[in-house]
């Protein structure tokens, strides 16, 4: 085998790590921002922004926002789905069957596990991009083209919408 595929493989998991770390930064402010509890809904965004809950893990952070919104189905597979992937990713790398370094075959799992994780870690990050824009629309603040092009992948994607926020319930 040879070593120069490995090591490309090697790179491609610190660029998968640092992408997913992205979208975790994503989510996490979008939530925080748009997806306020009720009784931070009137806070400014740098109250909002300041918010020491940002160290909480991602799956509480999906959790809070279940609690807050109704999500499309499919949202919520790609969120649960995502978040399963990534877990794996980060506790357990080699956890698929036939993970290795050693030979071809391992490394082709390891690259398929690679290219779901990272595909996912798009679509979530295209979806909350999407959902600032959606949000910085509705309080009249300027959008970037990055948040407007999320949206406009995402607007007509999903049935009935994203989400739809719960009042009274959080």
């Amino acid at each position: 085998m040879e070593p120069a595929r490995t090591q490309k493989t090697l790179a491609k998991i610190g660029y998968v790590l640092l992408n997913i770390q992205s979208t975790e930064r994503v989510v996490k402010r979008v939530i925080q921002i748009a997806m306020p509890h009720e009784r931070h809904v009137l806070a400014s965004l740098q109250e909002k922004l300041s918010a020491s809950d940002i160290e909480r893990p991602l799956g509480a952070f999906l959790t809070e926002l279940r609690k807050r919104a109704e999500l499309h189905k499919e949202v919520d597979a790609l969120l649960k789905r995502f978040l399963l992937r990534r877990n794996v990713f980060i506790h357990n790398i080699s956890q698929p069957e036939g993970w290795s370094l050693q030979n071809d075959a391992g490394l082709g799992v390891i690259d398929q596990q690679l290219k779901e994780l990272l595909a996912d870690s798009k679509e979530v990050r295209v979806l909350f991009l999407g959902l600032l824009h959606a949000w910085k629309v509705q309080v009249d603040v300027e959008t970037t083209e990055e948040e407007k092009a999320a949206f406009e992948a995402v607007a007509g994607k999903y049935e009935g919408g994203i989400l739809s926020r719960r009042w009274g319930d959080v």
